[in-house]
């Protein structure tokens, strides 16, 4: 008999992926959103329930509802929390639209997973915000590890990541507090093939425009949102993977010239940025994922040409064309 799981926020980017491979196994997936009747955010899910093996339904829940989640997520053994807000700018109030929805969220969220005596284990899409200290650095002095914690954020001082390491916290607390397992993964900026045509996600607006020719407007260290959803999907199908926190990413800064030079040979029709090189020095230590997972991770080459020909033939990003020689 399949297993019945919940997907928080499943219209996400990173959730949509999850969902998707979720039903390609067979899963029964429970998905939530806030508005099951906003047909731009829903339609692409309902298309991959009506092609792939697994059940899929849709239903609404609100991350700022207190007992929101209770329903959906009786009798489910798998919780896979993604819905979280990702904002690099354009707010005015960090509290109540990035640290409150993170954290309140997680909080309603769990305490439904804990009350349902149904879930065994919850998965957790944190992110390397909750890791990464820009000033005191890694705390064995060479490059971060799952064992940091983000101890340097605030509202004033970098809000996202502040959303990030107190929702994740409060997942710790919870799951002890109800007792069930608990995996977190930790990716940082993502990239890859989209699934629908929505343009709200920070990973989609930055690849656009860089696809475009507006410059690096991507972040140096990356991860193929393939992975990060395999990983979450390797959390709850590896018994050992209990307790821990799990890094998805490429281990060394990803140059951005080596990014515009693989969209360039993959589509010599249009132009790409002119971007500086830069050295790819270590950042972060992902072994525990490939080693303990067997989680494989893609070429970011791979990731960026896969994004930019989903955003092309959905008519987001529009590159510049080549000039005629």
């Amino acid at each position: 008999m399949a297993e019945t799981v919940v997907v928080t926020g499943a219209s996400g980017f990173i959730a949509t992926e999850l969902v998707k491979q979720l039903l390609e196994k067979g899963y029964n997936v429970r998905g939530t959103v806030r508005d099951v009747s906003n047909t731009e955010k829903v339609q692409h899910l309902k298309a991959l329930g009506d092609a792939l093996p697994g059940q899929l339904s849709l239903h609404a829940a609100d991350l700022l509802k207190e007992g929101s989640f209770d329903e959906v997520v009786q009798g489910a053994r798998y919780v896979f929390h993604t819905a979280s807000p990702f904002l690099r700018s354009g707010f005015t109030d960090p509290q109540k639209e990035l640290v409150d929805p993170a954290v309140n969220g997680t909080r309603n969220v769990l305490n439904a997973a804990g009350k349902s005596k149904s879930v065994q284990r919850v998965v957790v899409t944190s992110s390397f915000a909750a890791i990464v200290r820009p000033k005191a650095g890694p705390s064995n002095g060479k490059v971060f590890t799952e064992e940091d914690w983000n101890d340097e954020s605030s509202l004033d001082n970098g809000p996202y990541r502040l959303s990030k390491t107190e929702a994740e916290k409060a997942a710790w607390e919870l799951s002890k507090q109800h007792g069930f397992e608990l995996v977190t993964i930790n990716p940082t900026f993502v990239l890859g093939p989209i699934t629908s045509a929505r343009t709200d996600a920070e990973s989609i607006k930055a690849a656009k425009g860089f696809i475009e020719g507006q410059g690096d407007t991507l972040l140096a260290t990356v991860c193929d949102v393939r992975d990060v959803a395999r990983a979450h999907v390797l959390a709850v199908e590896t018994p050992a993977a209990k307790g821990n926190r799990y890094l998805v990413s490429q281990p060394n800064n990803v140059p951005a010239k080596s990014l515009a030079e693989a969209l360039a040979a993959h589509f010599p029709q249009f132009q790409f940025p002119q971007v500086e090189e830069s050295d790819s020095k270590p950042v972060l230590d992902s072994s525990k994922v490939q080693k303990e997972l067997g989680l494989q991770l893609t070429d970011p080459r791979v990731s960026i040409v896969d994004m930019a020909r989903t955003l092309i033939q959905q008519g987001i990003a529009k590159p510049v064309p080549a000039k005629k020689q």
